[in-house]
């Protein structure tokens, strides 16, 4: 039987019919002499190996059933065999060309990517140059400074001391913070994770006029209690890089580890996340992304200089393949119970009883939460040009870096949409349409 580029209808809904030898879709994708498919029978094995990628590893499996047999017993299997190269080809063309595309048109010098299902990898690609200068290539192993994508990871950490019993939602930031201002004392922890604390957006620090590049925590948090609240705790929002540095802090008053330290021995060491690290500006940090900016429509290098002793709002630098595994640990429950999830990826209430939100899109404890045509999506942007989103009840997320930041219009979020579009198409969008 010769391969051919089209499979008709007819034969496609052969294909379907037989689908009720499928018992339970194996949530992985195969990878067999170059044929692409699903394997639907969780009933039948194949006595063959078969090579797959996941989490960013190669590895192989072997069955017990003859892969002749599987394909001649099953229609979908068959379906999936001979027309998997042409529709896989395709699918890979369109995404090649809508992210070049993209990419051009927004000036975006690099740019990686994974898509996971089930904790599989769906998709991933790299694209594009890690540094101008160089011409060194983004790969999938490049690191990238994620910007406030740090902030579900910092968030993540807090709720694991939560689910612990030594951090409580409703404590005042006093209990763990000396020398707090009297008009922090109404500040709770649950505020300081929904921006609804009061407290100023930026977190650098000033002298004269001009911005320190070496700010130790005490620095920042002298500066940080001359600033009066910009509205009674829990009445408003205001995105605050302040608040997580104050949850950086209390992370360390509450382990006696510092920040980092903590994150690498309970997060990044038993996730497997080896390429990541907190900021340091003076470290050797291989396969590091520069970061650029736009001003008057030409590439600059961005001066994101700042060394903070305590960067638990922006300073985690990270790949898209450690990304995919930190994605899976949350996922699986590995760092934190469903039900601490849950409460995470739940809008915040303010204390009249409206919902917290931040330019219109509501939040919960470390994520941006919202939902399409009865679908969960919670996500987190970062200012570099980095995105992280989850469907948490479909099991799909994307992680996407680049090294093009936000205000210059690296328009991560829709680049991400359009991905997701063409894998997926079945899901609903998470930004409205474009006029």
């Amino acid at each position: 039987m010769a391969h051919s580029s089209e499979c008709t209808d007819q034969y496609a809904q052969k294909a379907l019919d037989g689908a009720d030898i499928v018992r339970e879709a194996i949530s992985r994708q195969l990878t067999l002499h170059e044929r692409v498919f699903r394997l639907s029978r969780a009933d039948e094995t194949l006595d063959l190996e078969l090579t797959y990628t996941t989490l960013g590893r190669t590895q192989k499996r072997k069955g017990e059933m003859k892969f002749l047999s599987a394909v001649l017993a099953s229609p979908l299997l068959l379906f999936a065999f001979f027309c998997g190269v042409p529709m896989q080809a395709q699918a890979n063309g369109d995404m090649d060309k809508y992210i070049k595309h993209e990419m051009e048109v927004r000036s975006v010098p690099g740019l990686a990517f994974a898509v996971t299902e089930n904790d599989g990898i769906m998709k991933e690609g790299a694209y594009g140059l890690a540094n101008i200068e160089t011409g060194s290539p983004v790969e999938r192993d490049s690191v990238f400074e994620i910007a406030s994508v740090t902030k579900p990871i910092t968030a993540t950490a807090v709720m694991m001391l939560v689910q612990e019993g030594r951090i409580g939602l409703e404590d005042s930031i006093g209990k763990y913070v000396a020398e707090t201002p009297q008009a922090w004392h109404e500040i709770t922890i649950r505020e300081l994770l929904s921006h609804t604390s009061g407290l100023r957006e930026y977190g650098l620090v000033q002298c004269n006029g001009s911005e320190l590049l070496d700010i130790s925590t005490k620095q920042q948090f002298d500066d940080l209690v001359k600033s009066p609240l910009l509205f009674q705790p829990g009445t408003g929002t205001q995105y605050s890089d302040s608040g997580y540095f104050l949850l950086g802090m209390v992370i360390e008053k509450v382990t006696g580890q510092k920040y980092k330290d903590f994150l690498q021995a309970r997060i990044f060491g038993p996730v497997g996340m080896s390429h990541t690290s907190i900021l340091d500006q003076s470290a050797i940090v291989p396969k590091r992304v520069s970061s650029y900016t736009l001003r008057e429509g030409h590439l600059k290098n961005a001066r994101r200089a700042w060394q903070h002793e305590l960067p638990s709002w922006y300073g985690i630098w990270s790949t898209v393949d450690d990304m995919v595994r930190f994605d899976a640990a949350l996922s699986s429950g590995r760092l934190l119970k469903p039900e601490t999830l849950q409460q995470m990826w739940t809008p915040a209430t303010l204390k009249n009883g409206k919902t917290a939100t931040i330019e219109d899109m509501p939040y919960g404890l470390g994520w941006f939460v919202s939902s399409a045509a009865g679908h969960r999506i919670v996500a987190h942007p970062g200012w570099t040009g980095t995105f992280y989103l989850k469907y948490p009840d479909d099991g799909v997320s994307i992680i996407l870096l680049s090294n093009l930041d936000a205000g210059s219009g690296s328009a991560n979020t829709k680049i991400a949409q359009g991905i997701l579009a063409l894998l997926r198409s079945d899901l609903p969008r998470f930004l409205p349409p474009e006029n």
